[in-house]
């Protein structure tokens, strides 16, 4: 069994690969986007509509820092704002249209980019690499892809 540390850096390993694989994939978008507005983007693809305070949470970030990136968001119509009809002081964001089509041509892209990876894996890393991957995503709390409220294909 692996040491801890070889554990940890295994997994960071694999977080470079995976990072390398969807800043590229967001490159290739058709609207340019920086890697914390995608993450945006798919927070409300995954979540549906939410309040800045919750998008900043999702991103780990401060509200006027999530509120910044939504200001350039929306300035490309990937997203809208509106008032809470229950609390007219909470603003909520959605998902425009283009903002949906955006995530579903980068997950696209990115299943493509994927698979062409696990093409050089046997179907039995594969199996184990899936196994470890689904029970990583769930300590994570990352919302698997069939789960989104916009799905990508």
């Amino acid at each position: 069994m692996a040491s801890p540390q070889d554990q940890t850096s295994a997994f960071v390993t694999a977080s470079r690969a995976l990072l390398s694989l969807a800043v590229r994939t967001i490159a290739e978008a058709p609207v340019e986007v920086t890697l914390a507005q995608h993450r945006v983007l798919v927070l409300l693809s995954a979540r549906g509509d939410q309040p800045v305070g919750d998008i900043a949470d999702g991103l780990g970030v401060n509200p006027s820092n999530a509120t910044r990136i939504c200001d350039r968001l929306q300035r490309l119509n990937l997203i809208s704002r509106t008032r809470s009809e229950q609390d007219r002081r909470v603003v909520v964001i959605s998902l425009s249209p283009q903002g949906a089509d955006l995530v579903r041509a980068v997950t696209a892209r990115r299943h493509v980019e994927v698979e062409k990876v696990l093409d050089r894996m046997t179907p039995e890393q594969t199996a184990q690499v899936v196994q470890a991957l689904e029970v990583f995503n769930r300590a994570a709390g990352e919302i698997e892809d069939p789960d989104w409220a916009t799905p990508p294909w």
